[in-house]
């Protein structure tokens, strides 16, 4: 049985540690600040980009690993004898898959490679991921690694609000209508992860309000497994956070991570957003 190698990219915002010990392949998006063309996770760190982007000359951009470099990682890993799952975001926000699956197409046959539209980003993807290296780790095969990454999917959520909407819109990920109409009313809405694509849930006005509400998202569910808080430099929120979800669900075991410069070219470093994975 050949052995299973895991393919993402770097929105996954995996740990280094967790990169290296479970042997994880991990191909960086580009983002575009000023003059400077950096790799995410390689030229700039989450904490390193707060400040990056406070002092960029003009807005940034990203794109996606290039296709010359899936070519070649594929390649190199079936040369060695590896299956692969290659896991990445969601297809509605990045070419990132489309690239991946383009690369693979030229070796199927000889090779069993298979590309996954995660439907999600940061560690939503990071923990399909990192299931899916574990099982691989533990000699599971292609098929098996396979039905496990797609049956967590639908399980996995991620909300968040956004101090404003400008990214956003900068970035294609919602009209121009919708951007002009929260900047001048200084509504914060409160967006989902639905199949893949950003969708408002609902609006309001102050951080204090969404914070409210982010908890209300999280008590919906019946069995949380995981859940991660991601922000990018407030850690009062976070704190808000979770003292308002411990009134309600004091037993829940609640991690804290930083959305990595990828999701901050689109959202801003202002943003507050929680990831929850549901149980059976």
């Amino acid at each position: 049985m050949a052995p299973v190698k895991i393919v993402t990219d770097s929105t996954a915002d995996l740990p280094p540690e967790v990169v290296e010990s479970l042997n994880i392949t991990v191909l960086p998006l580009t983002i575009h600040l000023g003059q400077k063309t950096l790799r995410d996770g390689i030229d700039v760190t989450p904490q390193d980009f707060v400040t990056r982007l406070a002092r960029a000359p003009s807005p940034p951009s990203t794109s996606p690993p290039p296709l010359r470099q899936f070519e070649d990682t594929f390649a190199e890993l079936t040369a060695a004898g590896n299956e692969i799952v290659a896991i990445h975001l969601s297809s509605k926000l990045s070419q990132t898959f489309r690239l991946a699956t383009r690369a693979a197409l030229p070796l199927l046959g000889r090779n069993k490679i298979v590309v996954i539209d995660s439907q999600l980003i940061t560690v939503g993807l990071g923990m399909l991921v990192t299931a899916a290296a574990r099982a691989a780790a533990q000699g599971a095969t292609i098929d098996e690694v396979v039905r496990l990454v797609r049956g967590m999917i639908p399980r996995i959520y991620i909300g968040f609000f956004v101090e404003t909407l400008d990214y956003l819109e900068r970035g294609g990920r919602i009209g121009k209508a919708q951007s002009l109409l929260g900047t001048m009313l200084n509504i914060k809405p409160i967006l989902i992860l639905e199949d893949g694509e950003i969708v408002a849930l609902e609006k309001v006005r102050t951080r204090a309000k969404a914070i409210e509400k982010l908890v209300e998202f999280i008590t919906e569910f019946t069995h949380i497994e995981k859940m991660v808080i991601l922000h990018g430099n407030t850690p009062a929120d976070v704190a808000a956070l979770i003292e308002q979800t411990n009134l309600v669900l004091p037993n829940l075991n609640i991690s804290v991570d930083h959305y990595g410069p990828v999701a901050a070219t689109h959202v801003g470093t202002d943003a507050l957003g929680i990831v929850v994975y549901e149980g059976m």
